[in-house]
């Protein structure tokens, strides 16, 4: 009897490990495992103030300490382009702390009021992080 249990214990295990291989990095993702997904933010950003209403859209980022309203108007990842920004939906709360050297962070430290910036990196959902790779400023 003990064999039959020994050998149906083993098999659920098995067949767990299996399917857990199998898992899509996206459901990984969403649940904190795996890798984090490279993604291309493009938007403005303005003061925090604790009444503001903010959008669907809009995500409270900190940098270095200082917090920030994010308005993001394009997303972007290595998967391609998300146009319904399904992605900034799903990051709840809707908080990121952008994180990288202060010299890459420098431009974000002081944003220039109504101009966009592009901010490349690799976002860590399950956690709230953005691992920045590259900022840009756009337009004037």
């Amino acid at each position: 009897m003990t064999n039959i249990s020994r050998t149906l214990s083993l098999l659920l295990v098995l067949g767990f490990a299996a399917l857990s291989l199998r898992m899509p990095p996206a459901a990984a993702q969403v649940m904190g495992l795996g890798a984090p997904m490279t993604a291309r933010f493009v938007g403005t950003f303005t003061p925090w103030a604790k009444d503001t209403p903010r959008g669907p859209e809009s995500l409270m980022v900190t940098v270095k300490g200082k917090k920030f309203f994010f308005h993001v108007k394009e997303v972007g990842s290595y998967h391609g382009s998300d146009p319904t920004m399904m992605l900034v939906q799903h990051i709840f709360p809707p908080e990121l702390e952008f994180l990288g050297p202060r010299t890459r962070l420098a431009p974000l430290l002081d944003p220039t009021k109504d101009r966009s910036y592009a901010v490349e990196g690799w976002l860590y959902a399950g956690d709230n992080m953005f691992y920045v790779a590259a900022v840009k400023a756009l337009g004037n």
